[in-house]
C-alpha cells in the first residue's frame, strides 16, 4: 500500500492539501485532479478511503409523506448505505430554512453530500441554487432539473406519461381528462406536458376542457368529482399519480359507473397497492427503489471520482391491466 509520502510527491500537492482531501473538504480542482491521478497511478483506492466515515444527507420537505414513492426511495438509499458502510441523515428542509442551513455549509459539516426528495418547484429551484453556489456533491432524485450543473437520477416522466397516454388514444379514447399541479409541482408540469405530446403524435389536440389546472388550495377529489359530472364526460382518465387513478375508480363506482366498461383508468408509479386494486391499476412502473440505490452511488462517485455532475435517466415500463 503506497504512503502519504508516495502521494504527495507523485501529485505535488502540499501534506495539508492532501489531508483535507482526504478528508472529503473541498481542494482547488487542479490539486483534486493530481491526487487522483496519482493515486490511481499509485494502485490506491479512494473509495476506500472517502467511504470511511462518510455522512450523506436525505433533504425532504415539512411534507415528505406525500411524496409517491418516497418509502422505496429510502429504502433503497439505506440498503445501498448499508452495503457500502456510509451514515444518512434526514433533514426538513424547506424555504428559509433551505437558505440558513447552506449559509452555514462548510467544509467541516459532517455531511459531505445531499440527496434531494420529494419538493416543489419553489423549493427545488431555491435548494438548487444554493447547492450551486456552495458547489456542495447532491442528487435530485426524480426530478429532470434543466440547470447542467445541477445532478439528478430519474425517470423520464415526460416521456413515460407520454407513453401511458398513447395507449389510451391506440385504444379509441380521444376525449381523456387529467389534472395536475403544474405550477406548483415540477413533476405535474412535466407529466401534463407529456399528456399534450400523446396527442400531438397521434395527430390530435388535447381539448383544453378536459385538463383541469389545479391551484395550491384546490383538491383532487373536488376535480375528480367535476370531470365525472361533466355533460360530455371523458371516456378514459390518466392520473399522473396512482392514488388520483384510485380515487378516480372510487367516485366513478359510488357514481354507478363501471371501470373499464364505461370509463377506462390509467396512472403512474405502480404503487405495490396498483396489482391489487379492483380492477387492478394498468400504470407506468416507476423504480423508485432503484431510484434511491442510484442517488447513492452516483453522489458517492461525485465524491470520490473526477465527477462534476450526474444527469441518469432511468427506464420506465408499462403494466397493462384491467382497468384500461
Amino acid at each position: 500500500m503506497p504512503k502519504t509520502e508516495d502521494i504527495i510527491q507523485r501529485s505535488g500537492v502540499s501534506r495539508s492539501t492532501l489531508f483535507r482531501f482526504l478528508r472529503g473538504n473541498n481542494v482547488r480542482p487542479e490539486a483534486k485532479k493530481a491526487i487522483l491521478k496519482a493515486m490511481h497511478e499509485l494502485g490506491y483506492s479512494t473509495k476506500e478511503l472517502f467511504l470511511k466515515d462518510v455522512v450523506l444527507e436525505i433533504s425532504v420537505a415539512k411534507d415528505f409523506e406525500k411524496f409517491k414513492g418516497f418509502t422505496e426511495v429510502i429504502h433503497g438509499i439505506t440498503e445501498r448505505a448499508e452495503m457500502k458502510k456510509i451514515r444518512i441523515q434526514l433533514v426538513i428542509r424547506t424555504g428559509e430554512q433551505i437558505r440558513r442551513d447552506y449559509e452555514k455549509w462548510s467544509d467541516k459539516n459532517d455531511a459531505k453530500g445531499v440527496i434531494i426528495i420529494g419538493k416543489d418547484a419553489e423549493n427545488e429551484n431555491l435548494e438548487a441554487q444554493w447547492l450551486k453556489q456552495k458547489k456542495i456533491p447532491h442528487i435530485f432524485v426524480n426530478r429532470v432539473m434543466e440547470d447542467p450543473d445541477i445532478s439528478y437520477v430519474a425517470v423520464d416522466v415526460r416521456k413515460a406519461a407520454c407513453d401511458i397516454v398513447e395507449y389510451l388514444i391506440k385504444k379509441g379514447h380521444t376525449k381523456i381528462a387529467t389534472l395536475g399541479y403544474p405550477d406548483i409541482l415540477r413533476i405535474d408540469r412535466d407529466k401534463l406536458a407529456g399528456y399534450d405530446d400523446a396527442f400531438e403524435k397521434n395527430g390530435l389536440k388535447a381539448d383544453k376542457k378536459y385538463k383541469f389546472i389545479l391551484k395550491e388550495h384546490d383538491t383532487s377529489i373536488d376535480a375528480i368529482e367535476a370531470i365525472l359530472k361533466m355533460e360530455d364526460r371523458p371516456t378514459a382518465f390518466f392520473g399522473i399519480c396512482d392514488s388520483y387513478a384510485m380515487e378516480f375508480i372510487n367516485k366513478a363506482r359510488e357514481m354507478g359507473l363501471r371501470v373499464p366498461e364505461d370509463i377506462a383508468v390509467v396512472g403512474m408509479d405502480d404503487l405495490d397497492i396498483a396489482q391489487y386494486f379492483k380492477p387492478s391499476l394498468t400504470t407506468v412502473k416507476t423504480p423508485f427503489r432503484e431510484l434511491g440505490i442510484l442517488a447513492v452511488d452516483y453522489l458517492l462517485q461525485m465524491l470520490t471520482d473526477d465527477v462534476a455532475s450526474v444527469k441518469a435517466i432511468v427506464k420506465h415500463t408499462l403494466h397493462i391491466r384491467e382497468s384500461a
